[in-house]
C-alpha cells in the first residue's frame, strides 16, 4: 500500500495555486492512500508547515528573478536532515533562476509556460519513487546505527577527510581517537592537528602522500605520531579516496591502527576477494586465545597461560588452575614489565629468546613471590616469544605449570605450538581490522558496488546500488547481473566487455541499464577482476556511477547553447543552421526564401521607464505573439536585445514576405498589459531580404536584411522595407560618415559658431547661442542636420556635448573679461546628456575650470526631453538653477508638453520654434499659437525668445505681442568667435 503523498505549494497567487492543486488531484487518482495538498503564502508559513508532523513529501516553491530569500530558503532546507523533495516554480525561459535553484539544492524545477501543469504526472512518478526509497532509508539508518556501534567497539580509529589541494580538513573521526592518542574528537578535528603531531621527516613527506592518494585512490602509510601525553607511537594509516557527487575525488575515508608493536608487519590482503564473508565484529585478544586454547585442556589440565605484549600489557588464560593461582597471577605476572630485572621473561622476550625455569621456587627472580608460588603449587615456567611473518617479536607466550606436570619434553613443544597459534591470532585480529575498514568504504561510497562470482552470480551489493537501481540486496543476491539489461546494447557489446575482462582483467565504459521501476538510465561502469594470493581469478567487482543527472545537465546546456533563455526562441547559432537549411531547400526546389529582421522601435524607453524586468516580460510577450502569427515551418529567432529574425521557406513570390511583414507589424502594435498592470504600446520596423534576389549566402541575406531594416527606421518606423542596391550604397555611405565623425572628435575638427540673441530694448547685453559645426579638412562644411542625428545613434553625443559646453564657457569668459556688452552664452544639451546622473556636477566643474560666472551660462533643453521624465527633470533643473545657471526650453511647441507639468518646471525662458514664426504675420494659426505662447509665458513668469526671425514684419508682430528677444538671419547669421567679437553691438555700453 502506498504512503499518503503530501504536497506543500508556496505561492502568493491564489489562481495559480488552484490550477496546480487541480492538476495534482487529477493525476493522483492512482495513489491508493491519497494525496494531501496544502498551501503557504509566505516563507514563514512554509516553515511552520514543515515543522508540523508529518511533514510534506514535496515542496513546490515559487521563485522569480531577484528572489534571494527564496534561494536562501532552499539552501537552508537542503542543509537540514529533512527527507524532502524540492521543486522550484520559475517563469518560462528564466534559466538563470532555475540554475540558481538547482545550485542551492533543489531537486528539479518547473517552468511556468502555458501548459506546464501537464508535467505534473512525471513529477508524481518521481515522488512515488522517493517515498519507496524513504521506507528503505529507515532500514539503512538502522544499519548505520549498528555500524556506529561497531565503530565504537573497534580497536581502530575510523575517520573521513576532505581534501583541497595540499590542505587536509577532518570531517569526522570516531571517538576511539581519545583511547589511542589522548586527544578529544574536537581537538582531532582542528585544522593542522594531524600535521603538527608528525615527526619532522614525515611532515615534509606529507605532500607526496597526498599526491599518491589522489593518483592511486588508496594510501597505505606507516609513520610515527606524537600522542597528547608525549608518547610516540607507530600508526598504520589506510586511506581510500571517494568520488563526490560531481565526480571530483576530494573526499576520503580511512582508519588508523596502532602498529607500535609490529610496525613492519604487512596486513593480510588475500581476504579481499571474499571480504564480506570475512568481516566479523572486533573481539578482545583474550577471547581469540581462549578459543584456540580450549583444546589443550585435556592435555595439560593444570596450566595457566598468559600473553605478554611488548607494550607491557598482559592477557591471561586459565585452563585449569589451582585455587590460589589467580592470586599469584595478580601479584607476580601482572607486574611484569619489559626490561624489569636481570634475566626476566620480559627482557628475554624483547631479545626473542626462549626462557625455561624448571623450578620457580628456587629461581632468584621469583624470590619475592616464593610463598605465593609454593601456596599455588607452581613448579615450572616456560616463556616463548611469538613473532610475525617477518620475524619481528610481537610478545611473549608464558605458561605456568602446577603438579602433576606433563611428561618431560612435551611441555616445551606445547608451549611453542601455542605461541605460534597465538601469533597467528594476533595477525588475524589485525586482518579483521583491515577488513572492517574495507567494509566501511564499501558501505559508505556513493557509487554502486556489485561483487559477483566468475559465473557470474551476484554475491554482494552495497547500499548505493539499491539507491541507484531500486533493487534491495535480497532481490539481487544469486542472480545474474544481466537481469537489468536495457536492450539498447547488442550481443557484440557484451562480447567485447567479457573479452576485455578475460584478457586484461578489467573493463570500463558507459552502459544503459533498467531500474526496478522500468526507467532506462545511463551509468559509467568499471569492472575489475579480483585474484587470490596465487593470482587466480575469484570474483568480479563492478563500480557504477549514475549518469542521469549529468545527462540532464548536458541536455540543459545543449538547449541553452541553441535557444535564447529569455524567450525560449532559437538563438543566433541555431538561426544560422535553420537559414542554411532554408537556402539549401530553396536552391534544390527552385523556390524563394526570405529573411525578416524585426526590430522594436524605441524599446529602450520601456526599460528606462518601467525597469528591465518589465522589458524582459514585454520581450517574452512579443515572442509569443509573433510565434502565433507564423506557420509551424517558419523559424522565429531572437538575435539579441529587442531584435527578432524570421526565416520564411517555400515562398512563391515577394508579396508573401510583404504580407507577413505587415502582419507582424500589426501584431506588435497591439497594446500589451504587463503583470503589474502597465499598458505598453510599441511599434516595430522590418527589413526584408529575399533569396536568391538579394543574396545566396547566409551572410549576404543577413547583411541586406539589416540594411533594409535601417531604411525602414529612417522612413519613419512602424513600417517595412525590401532591400535594394541603392539602399546598400546609402548605408555604406552612412557607415563611412560615422567613422569620419569618430575621427573628427579625436582630431579636433569640430568648432563652434555663435548666433546672437538680441533685445530691441536699448543697452540690453547681447547673448549668443553656441551652434556646433563640423569642418573636415579640404572639404566643405557638413550639415548639422546630417551629423548630429548620426552622433546620437553612434553614442558620440555625450562626449560632443561635453566638449561644446567647455568650449562655449571658455569663449564666454574671454568676452566677459574683454568688457564687451555680452550677456552670456546658451548651450544645447541632448536628451541623453540631460539624463546623465552627473550632469549638475559636470556643469559645476566646467564653471569652476573656466572661471565663468554661472549667470553667464544658459542651458537649453528640448521640450520632449523634459516630458519623458518630468520628476527627474524637475530635480535636475532645480539643481542647475541652484548653481545660478539659466534654463530655457528649446523648440517650444513641438513636444506636446502638458501645461500641468509645464507650470511645475523651474524655467527661465521659452524659445518659440521657428516653424511657428515662419508663418507670421499672414498665417492665422501660427499667429494664434505664438500669441498664446507669449501670453502663457508671461503669466508663468518666463521670458520668450523667437527663433528664425528673418523679416521685419515678423519682428514687428512679435514685438507687438510682447516677445522679449529675437534670433534669426534678420539680425545675424551664425558667426565664428572672431567674427562675433568684431560686431558693433558688442561695444561696451557707455
Amino acid at each position: 500500500m502506498e504512503a499518503t503523498m503530501r504536497v506543500l505549494c508556496v505561492e502568493d497567487s491564489s489562481a495559480e495555486v488552484e490550477r496546480i492543486r487541480r492538476a495534482f488531484e487529477h493525476h493522483a487518482a492512482g495513489i491508493e492512500a491519497g494525496l494531501e495538498f496544502a498551501r503557504a503564502r509566505t516563507l514563514e508559513q512554509a516553515r511552520r508547515c514543515l515543522d508540523d508532523a508529518p511533514g510534506p513529501d514535496l515542496l513546490l516553491l515559487s521563485l522569480r528573478a531577484g528572489d534571494d530569500a527564496g534561494l536562501a530558503f532552499v539552501s537552508e532546507l537542503r542543509a537540514g536532515s529533512l527527507a524532502l523533495t524540492i521543486v522550484a516554480l520559475t517563469d518560462a525561459g528564466d534559466a538563470q533562476v532555475a540554475a540558481a535553484a538547482l545550485a542551492a539544492g533543489a531537486d528539479d524545477y518547473l517552468a511556468r509556460h502555458d501548459d506546464y501543469v501537464d508535467e505534473i504526472p512525471a513529477l508524481l512518478h518521481k515522488m512515488r519513487r522517493q517515498i519507496a526509497l524513504r521506507s528503505e532509508g529507515r532500514a539503512l539508518r538502522a544499519a548505520a546505527e549498528r555500524l556506529s556501534r561497531l565503530v565504537m567497539a573497534s580497536p581502530s580509529i575510523l575517520y573521513s577527510l576532505r581534501l583541497d589541494g595540499d590542505s587536509v580538513a577532518s570531517v569526522w573521526i570516531s571517538e576511539n581517537i581519545t583511547r589511542l592518542t589522548g586527544f578529544s574528537v574536537q581537538e582531532a578535528q582542528a585544522p593542522g592537528w594531524w600535521q603538527r603531531q608528525l615527526d619532522p621527516g614525515d611532515r615534509e613527506a606529507r605532500g607526496d602522500w597526498l599526491r599518491r592518494l589522489v593518483e592511486t585512490g588508496v594510501l597505505l602509510q606507516e609513520y610515527r605520531f606524537r600522542c597528547k601525553d608525549g608518547r610516540t607511537i607507530w600508526l598504520h594509516d589506510e586511506l581510500h579516496l571517494l568520488r563526490t557527487g560531481d565526480g571530483q575525488q576530494r573526499e576520503a575515508v580511512g582508519s588508523w591502527t596502532d602498529m607500535t608493536l609490529h610496525k613492519q608487519h604487512e596486513l593480510l590482503r588475500a581476504a579481499r576477494a571474499d571480504m564480506l564473508d570475512q568481516v566479523v565484529a572486533a573481539r578482545p585478544l583474550g577471547e581469540i586465545l581462549h578459543g584456540v586454547a580450549v583444546s589443550l585442556e585435556s592435555i595439560v589440565p593444570q596450566m595457566h597461560v598468559s600473553v605478554l605484549l611488548l607494550d607491557g600489557k598482559t592477557r591471561r588464560l586459565e585452563v585449569a588452575a589451582a585455587p590460589s593461582l589467580p592470586a599469584f597471577y595478580n601479584a607476580a605476572v601482572h607486574g611484569l614489565e619489559i626490561g624489569e630485572g636481570q634475566g626476566s621473561c620480559g627482557t628475554a622476550a624483547a631479545r626473542g629468546e626462549t626462557v625455561v625455569v624448571e623450578d620457580v621456587q628456587t629461581h632468584p627472580y621469583w624470590e619475592q613471590y616464593r610463598s605465593i608460588a609454593r601456596e599455588a603449587g607452581l613448579r615450572a615456567c616456560w616463556s616463548v616469544p611469538f613473532k610475525d611473518a617477518d620475524g619481528n617479536v610481537l610478545g611473549t607466550f608464558a605458561a605456568y605449570f602446577t603438579e602433576p606436570r606433563a611428561p618431560e619434553g612435551e611441555e616445551l613443544e606445547l608451549v611453542q605450538e601455542f605461541a605460534r597459534i597465538t601469533g597467528l591470532a594476533v595477525q588475524k585480529v589485525r586482518a579483521e581490522t583491515a577488513l572492517r575498514q574495507s567494509s566501511a568504504v564499501f558501505e559508505s561510497t556513493r557509487d554502486g558496488v556489485i561483487i559477483t562470482t566468475l559465473e557470474p552470480r551476484i554475491v554482494a551489493v552495497n547500499p548505493a546500488y539499491g539507491e541507484i537501481t531500486g533493487y534491495t540486496q535480497d532481490e539481487v543476491l544469486g542472480r545474474n547481473p544481466n537481469f537489468v539489461k536495457s536492450g539498447r546494447h547488442g550481443r557484440q557489446f557484451y562480447q567485447t566487455m567479457w573479452e576485455s575482462l578475460k584478457t586484461l582483467g578489467y573493463w570500463q565504459g558507459e552502459v544503459w541499464n533498467r531500474r526496478k521501476n522500468g526507467e532506462i538510465y545511463p551509468q559509467w561502469l568499471s569492472i575489475g577482476t579480483v585474484r587470490d594470493e596465487r593470482g587466480q581469478a575469484t570474483h568480479y567487482v563492478g563500480v557504477m556511477t549514475d549518469l542521469t543527472q549529468l545527462r540532464r545537465s548536458e541536455q540543459q546546456l545543449e538547449r541553452l547553447s541553441h535557444y535564447d533563455p529569455l524567450t525560449d526562441l532559437p538563438n543566433r547559432l541555431l538561426l544560422q543552421s535553420r537559414l542554411e537549411h532554408a537556402i539549401e531547400q530553396a536552391r534544390r526546389h527552385h523556390e524563394r526564401a526570405a529573411v525578416l529582421f524585426v526590430d522594436l522601435d524605441r524599446f529602450k524607453n520601456v526599460n528606462d521607464s518601467f525597469g528591465h524586468p518589465a522589458g524582459d516580460e514585454l520581450l517574452r510577450a512579443i515572442a509569443v505573439r509573433l510565434r502565433g502569427g507564423l506557420r509551424n515551418e517558419d523559424t522565429l529567432a531572437r538575435a539579441g536585445g529587442d531584435e527578432f529574425v524570421v526565416v520564411l521557406e517555400n515562398l512563391q513570390s515577394a508579396d508573401v514576405a510583404a504580407s507577413v511583414a505587415q502582419k507582424l507589424i500589426r501584431l506588435v502594435q497591439q497594446p500589451f498589459v504587463l503583470s503589474r498592470g502597465q499598458e505598453v504600446i510599441v511599434s516595430a520596423s522590418v527589413g526584408v531580404a529575399l533569396y536568391p534576389d538579394d543574396g545566396e549566402t547566409v551572410t549576404e541575406l543577413n547583411q541586406h536584411a539589416d540594411v533594409a531594416l535601417y531604411q525602414a527606421k529612417e522612413t519613419g518606423r512602424g513600417t517595412f522595407c525590401f532591400h535594394s542596391s541603392a539602399l546598400t550604397r546609402r548605408v555604406n555611405e552612412h557607415l563611412q560618415l560615422e567613422m569620419r565623425l569618430r575621427r573628427a572628435v579625436e582630431r579636433g575638427e569640430l568648432l563652434l559658431h555663435y548666433q546672437p540673441l538680441v533685445s530691441l530694448q536699448p543697452r540690453q547685453p547681447v547673448r549668443a547661442e553656441a551652434l556646433l559645426r563640423w569642418q573636415p579638412p579640404d572639404e566643405g562644411m557638413v550639415s548639422p542636420a546630417r551629423f548630429i542625428p548620426l552622433a546620437e545613434e553612434a553614442g558620440l553625443v555625450v562626449p560632443i556635448d561635453d566638449w561644446v559646453l567647455r568650449e562655449a564657457c571658455r569663449q564666454a569668459r574671454i568676452w566677459v573679461d574683454a568688457g564687451l556688452n555680452f550677456g552670456g552664452v546658451s548651450v544645447n544639451l541632448s536628451t541623453l546628456h540631460f539624463r546623465q546622473a552627473g550632469l549638475v556636477g559636470e556643469v559645476a566643474d566646467v564653471l569652476a575650470t573656466t572661471g565663468l560666472p554661472a549667470r553667464y551660462l544658459e542651458i537649453e533643453i528640448t521640450e520632449s526631453a523634459l516630458m519623458e521624465g518630468v520628476e527627474q527633470a524637475v530635480q535636475t533643473l532645480e539643481a542647475l538653477r541652484s548653481l545660478g545657471v539659466g534654463v530655457a526650453v528649446d523648440d517650444f511647441g513641438t513636444g506636446y508638453s502638458s501645461l500641468a507639468y509645464l507650470k511645475r518646471l523651474p524655467l527661465d525662458k521659452l524659445k518659440i520654434d521657428q516653424s511657428f514664426v515662419r508663418g507670421l504675420p499672414q498665417d492665422a494659426n501660427d499667429r494664434a499659437i505664438v500669441t498664446a505662447t507669449i501670453a502663457m509665458a508671461n503669466s508663468l513668469g518666463f521670458s520668450t525668445v523667437a527663433e528664425g526671425v528673418e523679416t521685419e514684419a515678423q519682428r514687428d508682430m512679435l514685438r507687438a505681442l510682447g516677445c522679449a528677444a529675437y534670433q534669426g538671419y534678420l539680425f545675424s547669421r551664425p558667426l565664428t568667435s572672431a567674427e562675433f567679437t568684431q560686431q558693433a553691438w558688442l561695444c561696451p555700453a557707455a
